[in-house]
């Protein structure tokens, strides 16, 4: 990685957003403007306070030189100080300057200030260079203050050993305009995707993942990587506790929208979790009735006197139609809310940060290969144990359901629309929304035991909380849903068609079952790697 590291600070290096927009909102009250969602006042963050303002309330220079001044009425009282250290940032400078990394700050807000916040977070001596705007409005624009660190650092002449660190596409547009790279952050106030638009060469989705720029040059692999997040890892431990503010946030958020970073309420967090469970269900049990009506209306009386159970069979023997509906309806409704969040990822006001939109063509390849084999494995140690055997309900239910259905049916179904559906629940909804609060761990594996949970059978218990733990951690690694879907329904696919053709194969092997689980581990290290082990750059 390069010699030099220009920082940005906030979003960055800090998260000031409480301080700023609140010093924004008073500022627009002062000329006239209220506004009482300081959620909308976050894209004032980041970038030249003046050309912010006269883009946001149509003023003209004076005006905007103006609402400046108020601004800084009350931010150099009371905003400078609403401000916080990311976790883990001074472990991460004193880690970079073990390797001998010449660091910087370079930032829109006034010199002076981000000054006064570094030496406020007992950080500022770990910069050779920090260069900010001036008071009088000059040198506001990005290209303009990292030209100036590039001159106090003497390297303008060899700007290919220096690198920017920002979370705004006007860091990366101002670092490519200066000739230099840019390596983005997700976790700040910017999002991935207008990152990635900017072109950023790397980005990084919390501050342990910027141990890669201590890396001596571009060609070091991930296990020197993760060698430069241990000591970040051990020096936390030793910390204690995280760097904070001084003052915590008066502002009460709306629990629809908690502002990225902060709790959100537990008994709103749990809603969040239960809800879209509860969509799934209670769509499938307007379906079941739905049919039951149908059957009834349509039913000679007599034949009910007869034979009581006639609308109990009619109703089993439609229970893949039932789910293709249930599937449809509520993954549909689900997918709004799996949509929602995303939109509030991007633009920061909830969670930590927007997912990838797409993978190499490599781990899509590997997820298929490992959740056929995964899949398979599980099947595998059912029939060893005999669970099928000490609880045959399951088998039973699957086969009223599943025997002499349409194959386009079980295909649609089973392989493609219940997949979907139960990943934007289970994985984009319940999975993701643990993710934003919990540890990732926690997350997964409270996560797949809900999935087990939601089977209702100990066989389907055990195997469903299994696959989700693979699934969720396969969307966790890859950063989009998309991969996850396809996992499901390359496993579902397999368990319909390939089951029984994989039983006959592993009567012919050399040690039959033993072998064949043998050949599934294999199947499953390989991709495995791929997606775990080789962590873009």
């Amino acid at each position: 990685m390069s010699q030099v590291i220009l920082f940005d600070l906030d979003g960055t290096l800090t998260e000031s957003g409480e301080g700023i927009t609140k010093s924004v909102q008073y500022a627009l009250g002062k000329m006239g403007i209220t506004e009482d969602d300081l959620n909308k006042l976050r894209c004032f963050v980041g970038p030249p306070l003046k050309e912010q303002f006269m883009a946001y309330g149509g003023f003209d220079e004076e005006q905007g030189e103006q609402a400046v001044a108020y601004y800084r009425e009350r931010y150099t009282t009371a905003g400078i100080f609403e401000n916080k250290l990311y976790p883990h940032v001074p472990e991460l400078l004193e880690v970079l300057k073990i390797n001998d990394k010449i660091l910087g700050v370079a930032s829109s807000k006034p010199e002076v200030f981000v000054k006064q916040i570094l030496d406020y977070f007992e950080i500022s001596q770990y910069f050779q260079v920090i260069v900010g705007s001036e008071l009088d409005g000059k040198r506001t624009d990005k290209a303009e203050v990292i030209e100036e660190a590039l001159h106090r650092l003497h390297m303008e002449n060899e700007r290919d050993k220096v690198i920017m660190v920002g979370d705004k596409e006007h860091d990366v547009l101002g670092a490519k305009s200066c000739g230099i790279q840019c390596v983005g952050v997700s976790y700040g106030y910017g999002s991935r995707e207008e990152l990635e638009k900017a072109g950023a060469v790397y980005i990084a989705d919390d501050v342990e993942d910027l141990g890669i720029l201590a890396s001596p040059n571009d060609e070091e692999t991930t296990e020197y990587v993760e060698s430069v997040r241990k000591p970040l890892k051990m020096r936390r431990k030793k910390a204690g506790k995280e760097i904070l503010v001084m003052k915590k946030s008066s502002q009460e958020e709306t629990p629809s929208q908690p502002v990225s970073g902060k709790k959100m309420n537990p008994v709103w967090f749990i809603w969040r979790l239960l809800y879209p469970v509860l969509i799934h269900y209670g769509v499938s049990v307007v379906v079941i009735i739905s049919f039951f009506t149908y059957f009834t209306w349509n039913m000679n009386r007599s034949s009910m006197i007869e034979n009581p159970l006639v609308i109990q069979e009619k109703v089993l023997n439609s229970t893949l139609l039932q789910l293709m509906l249930t599937s449809v309806v509520g993954g549909a409704i689900c997918f709004w809310f799996y949509r929602k969040d995303q939109l509030q990822r991007k633009e920061g006001t909830l969670g930590k940060g927007a997912d990838f939109v797409w993978s190499p063509p490599v781990v899509w390849f590997s997820v298929i290969v490992l959740a056929v084999a995964g899949s398979q494995l599980l099947n595998d140690l059912i029939t060893i144990f005999h669970l099928n055997d000490i609880f045959p309900s399951y088998q039973e239910m699957t086969d009223v359901a599943m025997e002499g259905q349409p194959m386009w049916e079980l295909f649609l179904t089973v392989g493609v629309l219940a997949p979907i559906a139960e990943e934007i629940i289970f994985r984009g909804l319940i999975f993701r929304r643990m993710r934003d609060e919990l540890k990732p761990v926690t997350a997964i594996i409270l996560s797949s035991l809900a999935f087990g949970l939601y089977h209702g059978n100990m066989v389907q218990f055990l195997y469903a909380s299994l696959l989700g733990c693979l699934l969720a951690i396969i969307y966790h690694r890859t950063g989009t849903l998309w991969t996850s879907i396809l996992a499901h329904m390359a496993a579902n696919l397999w368990s319909l068609y390939g089951g029984v053709w994989w039983s006959r194969l592993q009567e012919i092997l050399p040690l039959g079952v033993g072998m064949g689980i043998f050949i599934e581990l294999l199947l499953c290290v390989i991709p495995a790697y791929w997606i775990f082990a080789n962590k873009r750059k």
